[in-house]
């Protein structure tokens, strides 16, 4: 069983968060409001993402990051 779930605009994550909670770009932004958050630096930190299954429950966090941002935009 997959440990996150992605949704048209919702990232989830399961109980207990798995080895996301220790990447560094989830630790960069997990202790920040929204109002604080700059898109440019969100995408240059994704633009620096690998396409690999391995990155893709970061690229998903980010990426919820810009979506969430465009709607209190």
């Amino acid at each position: 069983m997959d440990r996150y779930a992605g949704y048209p605009i919702n990232w989830a994550m399961s109980v207990g968060g798995g080895m996301i909670k220790l990447h560094p770009l989830y630790i960069k932004y997990n202790s920040k409001p929204f109002e604080d958050i700059d898109e440019n630096i969100v995408k240059t930190d994704l633009n620096g993402c690998l396409a690999t299954a391995d990155g893709a429950a970061i690229v998903a966090y980010l990426s919820w990051l810009l979506r969430t941002k465009a709607l209190l935009a």
